[in-house]
């Protein structure tokens, strides 16, 4: 288990490392990165956990989730 602080999770972008107020649910970069929000955040996270407080680009794609809906 590992702690750390979300700071900047959901605004920085993980390809340039820029900062921007996310507005919708997409996060959308000048540099041409683009994911959903709360996906966003998360691999930002793990992206602190697994490279030491540092957020990058992650070895691998995170897709997009899929909803389900009962009939």
């Amino acid at each position: 288990l590992h702690k750390r602080k979300e700071r900047y999770t959901s605004q920085t972008c993980p390809v340039c490392g820029a900062k921007k107020n996310v507005r919708g649910r997409m996060y959308r970069c000048s540099c041409g990165y683009t994911q959903h929000r709360d996906i966003h955040g998360a691999a930002n996270l793990l992206s602190k956990v697994l490279y030491e407080n540092r957020i990058q680009s992650l070895p691998f794609e995170i897709q997009k989730p899929t909803y389900l809906r009962i009939a």
